[in-house]
C-alpha cells in the first residue's frame, strides 16, 4: 500500500491515517488525524489515532480548540511519546 501511495504522490499521513503532530516550540502542539481523547488533565493528554497513540506530558496543558480531526494544545510541553 505504501508503495502505491508513494507512486501516486499522495500524502502518507492522510492515506494511512497516521497521527500528524507539529510542535511550535515547547508551548504549543497541533495534532491532526486523532480519533478520540483517552486521557486529559493539566499534566497529560493522551490521544488515540487510527493505528497508534500519542501522549503529551507537561504542565498547565489545555486543549484550546478542536474539531473531529484536529486539535491545538497549549502549555509547557515536556515530552511527546508515540505508542
Amino acid at each position: 500500500m505504501e508503495k502505491l501511495i508513494d507512486a501516486l504522490q499522495l500524502p502518507k499521513d492522510l492515506m494511512l491515517g497516521a497521527l500528524n503532530v507539529r510542535l511550535i516550540g515547547k508551548y504549543e502542539a497541533y495534532i491532526e488525524n486523532y480519533k478520540n481523547i483517552i486521557e486529559y488533565n493539566d499534566k497529560v493528554i493522551c490521544l488515540q489515532g487510527k493505528n497508534s497513540k500519542v501522549t503529551i506530558n507537561g504542565e498547565k496543558l489545555k486543549i484550546v480548540c478542536f474539531s473531529k480531526d484536529d486539535m491545538r494544545i497549549k502549555g509547557c510541553i515536556h515530552e511527546v511519546i508515540f505508542n
